[in-house]
Protein backbone atom coordinates (compact mmCIF):
# COMPACT_ATOMS: atom_id res chain seq x y z
CA UNK A 1 0.00 0.00 0.00
CA UNK A 2 1.09 3.57 -0.85
CA UNK A 3 0.40 6.94 1.11
CA UNK A 4 1.16 10.36 1.16
CA UNK A 5 1.45 11.41 4.83
CA UNK A 6 1.64 15.15 6.19
CA UNK A 7 4.89 15.39 8.24
CA UNK A 8 4.72 17.12 11.33
CA UNK A 9 7.66 16.41 14.30
CA UNK A 10 9.66 14.40 15.86
CA UNK A 11 10.35 10.64 14.49
CA UNK A 12 8.42 11.40 11.18
CA UNK A 13 11.12 14.58 10.22
CA UNK A 14 14.01 12.29 11.42
CA UNK A 15 13.02 9.91 9.00
CA UNK A 16 12.53 12.24 5.97
CA UNK A 17 15.19 14.07 6.81
CA UNK A 18 17.44 10.62 6.37
CA UNK A 19 15.30 10.75 2.84
CA UNK A 20 16.19 13.82 1.95
CA UNK A 21 20.32 13.22 2.77
CA UNK A 22 20.29 10.15 1.07
CA UNK A 23 18.40 11.29 -2.18
CA UNK A 24 20.26 14.52 -2.60
CA UNK A 25 23.75 13.07 -1.59
CA UNK A 26 23.51 11.89 -4.94
CA UNK A 27 23.27 15.29 -6.59
CA UNK A 28 26.37 16.05 -4.31
CA UNK A 29 28.55 13.77 -5.52
CA UNK A 30 27.76 14.42 -8.92
CA UNK A 31 28.67 17.89 -8.91
CA UNK A 32 31.74 18.15 -5.79
CA UNK A 33 29.38 19.40 -3.31
CA UNK A 34 30.66 18.76 0.09
CA UNK A 35 29.10 20.14 3.47
CA UNK A 36 31.71 22.22 3.86
CA UNK A 37 31.74 23.61 0.58
CA UNK A 38 27.51 24.17 0.61
CA UNK A 39 26.63 23.01 3.94
CA UNK A 40 23.08 24.08 3.84
CA UNK A 41 22.47 21.86 0.64
CA UNK A 42 19.55 19.33 1.54
CA UNK A 43 22.14 16.24 1.24
CA UNK A 44 23.46 17.74 4.56
CA UNK A 45 20.83 18.87 6.65
CA UNK A 46 19.88 18.19 10.02
CA UNK A 47 16.36 17.44 11.41
CA UNK A 48 16.80 21.03 13.73
CA UNK A 49 17.05 22.27 9.91
CA UNK A 50 13.88 20.71 8.52
CA UNK A 51 11.61 20.93 11.90
CA UNK A 52 12.34 25.04 11.69
CA UNK A 53 11.01 25.31 8.42
CA UNK A 54 8.09 23.14 9.07
CA UNK A 55 7.33 25.60 11.86
CA UNK A 56 7.86 28.30 9.35
CA UNK A 57 4.90 26.96 7.25
CA UNK A 58 6.58 24.17 5.15
CA UNK A 59 4.37 21.57 4.88
CA UNK A 60 6.09 18.28 4.33
CA UNK A 61 4.72 15.04 2.90
CA UNK A 62 6.12 11.77 3.13
CA UNK A 63 5.47 8.87 0.61
CA UNK A 64 5.14 5.67 2.39
CA UNK A 65 5.43 2.06 0.78
CA UNK A 66 4.95 -0.89 2.77
CA UNK A 67 5.22 1.00 5.68
CA UNK A 68 8.85 2.62 4.52
CA UNK A 69 8.86 6.54 3.50
CA UNK A 70 11.23 6.34 0.45
CA UNK A 71 9.82 9.91 -0.87
CA UNK A 72 8.62 13.55 0.03
CA UNK A 73 7.92 16.55 -0.70
CA UNK A 74 7.37 20.26 0.92
CA UNK A 75 4.96 23.25 -0.24
CA UNK A 76 5.23 26.65 1.38
CA UNK A 77 3.49 29.69 0.52
CA UNK A 78 5.42 32.69 -0.59
CA UNK A 79 3.21 35.31 -0.58
CA UNK A 80 -0.57 36.75 -0.84
CA UNK A 81 -0.61 36.51 -4.80
CA UNK A 82 -0.81 32.60 -5.23
CA UNK A 83 2.69 32.11 -5.26
CA UNK A 84 3.46 28.66 -3.56
CA UNK A 85 7.31 27.17 -3.45
CA UNK A 86 8.03 22.96 -3.86
CA UNK A 87 10.46 22.21 -2.01
CA UNK A 88 12.60 19.22 -0.49
CA UNK A 89 11.59 17.09 -3.78
CA UNK A 90 13.37 13.84 -2.89
CA UNK A 91 13.07 9.89 -3.85
CA UNK A 92 15.38 7.44 -2.91
CA UNK A 93 17.98 6.47 -5.25
CA UNK A 94 17.14 2.63 -5.32
CA UNK A 95 13.19 3.67 -6.03
CA UNK A 96 13.75 6.21 -8.51
CA UNK A 97 12.06 5.88 -12.24
CA UNK A 98 8.90 4.22 -10.90
CA UNK A 99 6.62 7.38 -11.03
CA UNK A 100 7.51 8.46 -7.60
CA UNK A 101 8.70 11.70 -8.22
CA UNK A 102 5.34 12.82 -10.79
CA UNK A 103 2.58 10.91 -7.59
CA UNK A 104 4.62 13.85 -5.51
CA UNK A 105 4.66 16.94 -8.08
CA UNK A 106 0.84 15.75 -8.65
CA UNK A 107 0.17 16.19 -4.99
CA UNK A 108 1.75 18.92 -4.77
CA UNK A 109 -0.13 20.80 -7.31
CA UNK A 110 -2.96 19.81 -6.28
CA UNK A 111 -2.21 20.68 -2.63
CA UNK A 112 -1.40 24.26 -4.15
CA UNK A 113 -4.51 24.77 -6.22
CA UNK A 114 -6.49 23.61 -2.89
CA UNK A 115 -5.08 26.32 -1.41
CA UNK A 116 -6.22 28.85 -3.84
CA UNK A 117 -2.67 28.93 -5.54
CA UNK A 118 -2.19 30.03 -8.96
CA UNK A 119 1.51 29.43 -9.52
CA UNK A 120 4.32 27.10 -8.34
CA UNK A 121 8.19 27.70 -8.02
CA UNK A 122 11.04 25.37 -7.57
CA UNK A 123 14.74 26.08 -7.66
CA UNK A 124 17.37 23.69 -8.65
CA UNK A 125 21.20 23.27 -9.09
CA UNK A 126 20.65 25.00 -12.72
CA UNK A 127 23.50 23.00 -13.98
CA UNK A 128 21.56 19.52 -13.40
CA UNK A 129 20.16 19.15 -16.64
CA UNK A 130 18.59 16.01 -16.06
CA UNK A 131 16.32 17.59 -13.76
CA UNK A 132 15.65 20.93 -15.36
CA UNK A 133 14.34 19.11 -18.28
CA UNK A 134 11.95 16.57 -16.11
CA UNK A 135 11.04 19.90 -14.41
CA UNK A 136 10.22 21.08 -18.18
CA UNK A 137 8.11 18.20 -19.11
CA UNK A 138 5.95 18.42 -15.37
CA UNK A 139 4.80 21.88 -17.31
CA UNK A 140 7.69 24.34 -15.59
CA UNK A 141 9.17 27.35 -17.60
CA UNK A 142 12.49 28.62 -16.37
CA UNK A 143 12.16 32.46 -15.28
CA UNK A 144 15.61 32.99 -14.26
CA UNK A 145 18.87 32.11 -13.24
CA UNK A 146 20.05 33.32 -10.09
CA UNK A 147 23.74 33.52 -8.76
CA UNK A 148 25.15 33.50 -5.27
CA UNK A 149 28.88 34.03 -4.54
CA UNK A 150 28.91 31.36 -1.89
CA UNK A 151 27.03 28.92 -3.81
CA UNK A 152 29.41 27.10 -6.37
CA UNK A 153 26.39 26.61 -8.71
CA UNK A 154 23.75 28.83 -10.22
CA UNK A 155 19.99 28.50 -9.02
CA UNK A 156 17.38 27.41 -11.88
CA UNK A 157 14.44 29.05 -10.63
CA UNK A 158 11.13 27.38 -12.81
CA UNK A 159 7.63 28.26 -12.38
CA UNK A 160 4.21 26.72 -13.30
CA UNK A 161 1.25 28.14 -14.04
CA UNK A 162 -1.61 26.85 -11.84
CA UNK A 163 -4.92 28.72 -13.06
CA UNK A 164 -5.05 26.64 -16.20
Amino acid sequence: MEELVPIRSGDQVEVVTDVINRSFLTVAKDFGFTKESVSHFPAFIGKEVLEKQIRNGLQMFGFISEDTCIGCIGIKREDDNGLYKIERLAVLPERRHNAIGRTLMDFAVKEIRKEGGKRAVVEIVNENTQLKNWYIGQGFLEIRIDTYERLPFTVGVLEKDLSR
